[in-house]
C-alpha cells in the first residue's frame, strides 16, 4: 500500500474502523513527511489524534497554536481592508477542512487604483514588504509568520488565469474559528481557483486539493460550479482534476461521490493523468505532465483577457533580465517535491 493511500485510509477512520486501523511505530516518520508535503499535516494529526500517539503530541500542540494565530492574522488583515473601505476576499486560504497554511491570499476586487491602495494600506499597518509581481504583492506578518498575498488579478507571472469578474456574484461572508467574519468566496467559485492554481500554476496534485474537493462536493452548487469553469476556459484543468480525485476516493472507498459523478459526466473523464498516478502506485503530490499543463494553457487562450495577458507575458520576456529570472524560477518549479 502506497503512503498517500495509507495517509487517506487513516484520515478517513470512523470511530467503528478505528481499531483496526493503529498507526505502527516505525511508520510514523513516512507518514508525518507524506502529510507535510501534501500540505494537510494539521488535518491529519487532528484526525489521528484519538490514537494517543505520544511521538506526535508536540507536533500537534505547535499546529495547533499555529492555526490559532493564522486565523487571527486572518481576521487582523481582513479588518485593515475593511477599514479602509477596500472590497477584498480571501481565496484558496481557508479550506473546507482544519488545515494551517503558509500564505493568505486576498483578492481585491477593483480596479487597479484599489490594489495601490491596499497595497499601501498594508504597509502603513506595519506588514513588511517581501515581493512585488506582475500582478501580485508579497508581504509578511511577522507575528503569525505568515506570507500575505494581496492579488489584482488571479494570475501566474501576467498571465490571468481566472477572471475575477466571473467571481463577483459568488463574494460570501465566511465565520472563522475565533467568531470573526471575513469575506471569502464560495465554495464552487473557491474550489475552481484551487483547481486552476493547481493546474497551471502549481502543475502539481495534492491531497490539501483533494480534501477541498471532497469536502466542497456536498457545500456547492454543481451547475454554478461549471458556469465558472465554462466561463473561465479551465474545463480541461477540471477534468484532470477531478478525474484525479474520483481515482483516489474510489481506490480507498470503492465510491465516487454522487456529485463528483455528476461533474465527470459533465465535463468528461481524463484518463492519461489518472494512468500516470496508478504508474506511480498513487503516490502524492503529483506532478502534472507538461502535455496537460500545456493544454491547459492553449484552452485560456478562448478567453480575450487571457489572450491579452500572454502576450504581455511573451513582450516582458524580451526582456534578458526577466528571461533569466524566469527560466531560473522554472527551473526549481520543476525539481521540487511540494509547494
Amino acid at each position: 500500500m502506497s503512503t498517500t493511500i495509507r495517509l487517506l485510509k487513516l484520515i478517513d477512520l470512523t470511530p467503528k474502523s478505528a481499531a483496526s486501523f493503529s498507526i505502527r511505530k516505525n511508520e510514523i516518520s513516512d507518514l508525518v513527511h507524506a502529510a507535510i508535503r501534501n500540505r494537510i499535516l494539521f488535518f491529519f494529526l487532528h484526525r489521528i489524534k484519538t490514537n494517543n500517539l505520544v511521538e506526535l503530541t508536540a507536533l500537534h500542540k505547535k499546529e495547533q497554536i499555529s492555526y490559532f494565530k493564522i486565523n487571527d492574522a486572518i481576521a487582523s488583515v481582513s479588518m485593515i481592508l475593511s477599514e479602509a473601505n477596500i472590497e477584498h476576499a480571501f481565496f484558496k486560504t481557508i479550506r473546507p477542512y482544519i488545515s494551517t497554511t503558509v500564505d493568505l491570499d486576498i483578492l481585491i476586487l477593483g480596479e487597479y487604483e484599489d490594489y495601490a491602495k491596499s497595497v499601501d494600506v498594508i504597509k502603513n499597518a506595519g506588514y513588511k514588504l517581501v515581493a512585488h509581481g506582475p500582478s501580485s504583492t508579497t508581504f509578511l506578518d511577522e507575528k503569525a509568520n505568515i506570507g500575505i498575498d494581496l492579488y489584482r488579478e488571479v494570475a501566474v507571472g501576467f498571465i490571468t488565469y481566472i477572471d475575477k469578474r466571473t467571481l463577483f456574484p459568488y463574494v460570501a461572508t465566511s465565520r472563522l474559528p475565533n467568531r470573526k467574519s471575513v469575506k471569502t468566496l464560495k465554495p464552487e467559485a473557491d474550489l475552481a481557483c484551487v483547481i486552476a492554481h493547481s493546474v497551471i500554476k502549481e502543475q502539481m496534485y495534492t491531497l490539501s486539493e483533494y480534501y477541498t474537493f471532497i469536502h466542497y462536493l456536498k457545500q456547492m452548487n454543481i451547475n454554478d460550479f461549471i458556469q465558472i469553469v465554462g466561463k473561465n476556459n479551465i474545463t480541461s484543468a477540471a477534468r484532470t482534476h477531478a478525474s484525479l480525485t474520483a481515482l483516489l476516493h474510489n481506490t480507498v472507498h470503492k465510491t465516487i461521490p454522487k456529485e463528483l459523478q455528476e461533474i465527470l459526466e459533465t465535463l468528461g473523464e481524463e484518463r492519461f493523468e489518472t494512468t500516470k498516478l496508478i504508474q506511480k502506485n498513487f503516490e502524492t503530490p503529483y506532478k502534472y505532465h507538461p502535455i496537460t499543463v500545456a493544454r491547459s494553457l492553449l484552452e485560456l487562450t478562448k478567453n480575450k483577457k487571457a489572450r491579452k495577458s500572454m502576450a504581455v507575458q511573451i513582450y516582458q520576456m524580451l526582456d534578458l533580465n526577466y528571461t533569466k529570472k524566469f527560466l531560473t524560477d522554472t527551473l526549481q518549479h520543476i525539481k521540487r517535491e511540494t509547494y
